[in-house]
């Protein structure tokens, strides 16, 4: 294999300060003073203080356009053997002073795996491919005592001289990777250790591109270093494995090993990176078996089977045993106990003992058996300890098996340092990943134990795992719990025969098989749109008895209330959510969508019933006193709450939800509530409350002189129109008539017409009204569309005005243009007494009165 010395690459390191050139890094102080920028920088205040970037810090916070300039130009560019000088607009070369620099931003960029180890008082970072970096000027700045790089044929070798103690924190971050020495970062996540026939597997805790293999030479022992490039994980002090002809190191990213042997390798293998021997000659890597294949051996915690007979025998003797035990054996004495009580599969009995101990005796959380009982116990009991997931750093597949089923219970927020990605699926992929390794190890536990344990872990691998992950089904056992399992991998997999396999175990006696099945034929049904919304969540509601013993209560009710919500049935999702927040408070967020949806929908229709949007009025009051911090939400559920008043005839509850929503709403939504406010309030009677909404209004406005005829009204239409009802509730005609003068609008006529009416001027009346005829169908559509009865009492209402007026001309008008239309109406005998007869011409037209 062909080799590359390392020696020379960190030789170079002491002499990176005396190379002189440009500054291309850029720093930010605290304050946001003193930059210096290579090329187009972002905003000053996006970078956080005590960084230093190397080169252009923009793939940080990429601009869209300037994303794809750099997208074409890789597209374009071709690959160079030689680096490239990249061509900024820097300035002068100026020296860096950053004394409280805790990061180092490194542009690698995109996807680029690496590993990277310390090296006495210098941090060695190996990066796949060939990156041009300006290291000038980098000596002294902060903990950062030096940085060099070089570039090797498909490597870049980067050297950055430390002077503290504690271990850098290296993370992906934008188009390169962050070296931060902050006392407060969270630590990387441990790479996962495993075996695989004879050799030693690495699986990095986040599926994030391929790893990569490189070999070095080790200038310190002389060794050949075997590195894995990776994007995440790293090999902490308990993770450290030695055997002939190799040494696993401790690492700060990726995997490092040194090997005195040219038959061992290190290769990269369906996302993992794999540790063997090879060639003709080689040797079995594990032949000393340091990691046990099955059975961990660190927790010292035997959990082998036994006939029932026998178990509670142990049992009962290890009780009768612990309870005679002198003071000094007695912890021992109960660990007894609570391993035969977790053989037994007895949570609580485990977890009093478990208590009970450690009470006692504090110092025996230490021991590896004792944390392995605490899992044990956790997991059987249903309980979320995020501690136990770190364990001691054992690694066989019993541990990885207890590890996994530790995740499977917490939320992805709770794993502290475990969290394998931000993503909730490939979380929840990872979390199968460990509980598959470690499912054979259950076929040698207690009957008991393994009883509670293989339906959940089987049906976890089944839902999440991958194609891997999966296999391990085919190896199980066949019962009532694996077929299970089998069906619902043949659900998520949409295979012809997974319905047909879930009815069958839908009839099942076992209570841990039947609902489960029946909870997943319900949930096809609905993404298959075989059953109505309504009646998967009826049916589901009629099986969450059964579903709370298998364990399915929390999946079931989310499914239900799904099942609501394409249904459309928005007050009993309203009623299943307030129900979850009951039983679940610690996983309110679990339905947060799900609420908000409801809310939104709720702000947009009203029930039609009564009960019913009580009922809504209730879930809407619960979820504004949740959303205190949210703007937004808190808007949509006042306005949601203030029309279910409207509809249910309660003003006054109206009125003070609309007064909130103003206080909170602003710009023209503010005031369209203000103009809502004030309509309600001089509809309640209260004119003086509703001047005062208006007042918010510029007097005059001219949008209402400028609203167009026939266009749709504006806010100021609405305030003239509103102020206008006011003065006329105040006695005051003069000035209702002066808002009313410019507008054109159908309600400002009528207005008008009703202000005239009431004081006798009836020519005024039909002057108002007229221009509404024009909205009317003509007399050569008659058989188009007929007149409604709105239009008929209109056409009245100006013929009776205008009798009135003794206004010939408009009557015989209306009798030109709506007598054929009128005719066979229930307004025809009216309408021929007011305009008269066709044809009677000689009859003169009755006069309404005045």
């Amino acid at each position: 294999m062909k080799r590359v010395i390392l020696a020379a690459v960190l030789g170079l390191s002491s002499l990176g300060t005396a190379v002189a050139a440009q500054t291309r890094a850029s720093s930010v102080k605290p304050g946001g003073g003193g930059e210096t920028h290579a090329g187009p920088a972002p905003d000053d205040k996006l970078l956080p203080a005590g960084w230093l970037f190397l080169n252009d810090p923009a793939p940080l916070f990429p601009h869209p356009e300037k994303a794809v300039q750099e997208k074409r130009i890789s597209a374009n560019s071709a690959p160079v053997s030689e680096p490239r000088p990249q061509v900024v607009n820097a300035s002068p070369a100026t020296p860096m002073q950053v004394p409280d620099a805790t990061g180092l931003w490194l542009p690698l960029g995109e996807l680029t795996p690496v590993a990277a180890f310390r090296n006495g008082q210098n941090i060695v970072l190996v990066a796949a491919g060939r990156h041009a970096l300006d290291t000038a000027g980098l000596s002294g700045v902060g903990p950062f005592t030096s940085v060099s790089s070089r570039l090797l044929p498909d490597v870049t070798v980067i050297t950055i001289g430390v002077s503290t103690d504690r271990d850098p924190v290296l993370r992906p971050v934008g188009a390169g990777w962050t070296v931060s020495v902050a006392p407060d970062v969270k630590p990387q996540a441990d790479m996962l250790l495993g075996q695989d026939g004879n050799a030693l597997t690495f699986m990095p805790p986040v599926q994030e591109g391929l790893p990569q293999v490189v070999a070095l030479d080790d200038p310190s022992s002389g060794r050949r270093l075997l590195l894995g490039m990776t994007r995440s994980g790293r090999i902490g002090q308990p993770m450290r494995r030695q055997g002939t002809g190799f040494s696993v190191r401790s690492s700060l990213m990726g995997v490092v090993v040194a090997a005195d042997s040219d038959d061992i390798e290190l290769r990269q293998a369906a996302g993992r990176l794999v540790l063997d021997t090879m060639g003709p000659d080689s040797f079995p890597l594990m032949a000393s078996n340091r990691l046990q294949p099955y059975g961990s051996s660190l927790s010292g915690v035997s959990l082998g089977g036994g006939t029932p007979q026998e178990l509670r025998e142990a049992l009962r003797r290890s009780v009768a045993a612990a309870a005679l035990a002198p003071s000094a054996d007695r912890f021992e004495a109960r660990m007894r106990v609570a391993q035969a009580a977790a053989r037994a599969g007895n949570g609580p009995l485990l977890g009093e003992v478990m208590q009970v101990a450690l009470q006692d005796w504090p110092e025996g959380a230490e021991k590896p058996e004792t944390r392995r009982l605490q899992q044990i116990s956790a997991v059987l009991n249903q309980r979320e300890v995020s501690s136990y997931l770190t364990e001691d750093g054992g690694s066989t597949p019993e541990d990885q098996l207890w590890r996994g089923m530790m995740r499977m219970l917490m939320p992805s927020a709770s794993r502290v340092g475990q969290s394998a990605s931000g993503s909730v699926e490939s979380d929840r992929n990872h979390t199968a990943d460990l509980i598959a390794t470690g499912l054979p190890v259950l076929q040698a536990y207690a009957a008991p134990l393994r009883d509670r344990l293989l339906p959940s872990a089987a049906q976890w691998v089944a839902r999440y795992g991958n194609e891997s992950a999966t296999k391990i089904l085919d190896q199980l056992p066949e019962g009532p719990q694996v077929a299970l399992a089998k069906a619902l991998l043949a659900a998520r997999r949409d295979a012809p025969d997974a319905e047909e396999k879930l009815k069958a175990l839908s009839h099942e006696t076992s209570p841990l098989v039947w609902p489960v099945a029946r909870e997943a034929l319900l949930r096809r049904a609905l993404e298959k749109k075989t059953l109505s919304p309504q009646a998967v969540a009826d049916q589901v509601d009629g099986i969450l008895p059964a579903l709370r013993i298998a364990g399915r209560e929390k999946s079931a009710r989310l499914l239900q209330i799904e099942a609501l919500m394409r249904g459309r049935n928005l007050a009993a999702a309203a009623t299943a959510v307030q129900e979850w927040n009951r039983l679940y408070p610690e996983d309110m967020t679990d339905v947060e969508v799900q609420k908000t949806d409801i809310i939104r929908r709720m702000a947009e229709t009203v029930s039609a019933d009564g009960r019913q949007a009580l009922n809504e009025v209730a879930f809407l009051k619960d979820a504004l006193a949740e959303a205190s911090g949210n703007g937004s939400l808190q808007r949509d559920i006042l306005d949601g709450l203030a029309r279910r008043y409207e509809a249910m005839g309660l003003p006054d509850q109206e009125r003070d939800v609309l007064r909130k929503l103003v206080d909170i709403q602003g710009g023209a939504q503010g005031m369209a509530v203000r103009i809502r406010l004030a309509r309600l309030e001089l509809d309640m009677g209260d004119a003086k409350a509703a001047r005062q909404d208006l007042s918010a209004f510029a007097e005059g406005s001219p949008d209402a002189a400028l609203a167009l005829p026939g266009g749709s009204s504006s806010q100021s239409v609405e305030v003239a129109l509103l102020r206008a009802q006011i003065a006329l509730a105040d006695h005051r005609s003069d000035e209702a008539a002066g808002e009313l003068a410019t507008i054109r609008d159908p309600r400002a006529w009528t207005l008008r017409a009703q202000m005239a009416e009431k004081a006798g001027e009836w020519s005024r009346a039909v002057e108002a009204l007229t221009p509404m005829l024009d909205a009317l169908p003509g007399n050569g559509e008659t058989a188009k569309a007929p007149l409604s009865p709105d239009q008929q009492a209109l056409i009245l209402r100006v013929g009776g005005d205008a009798s009135r007026a003794q206004d010939q001309q408009t009557l015989r008008s209306l009798q030109d243009r709506f007598g054929a239309m009128m005719t066979g109406t229930p307004s025809e005998g009216v309408f021929r007494l007011l305009t008269g007869s066709r044809d009677g011409a000689a009859t003169p037209p009755v006069s309404a009165g005045g």
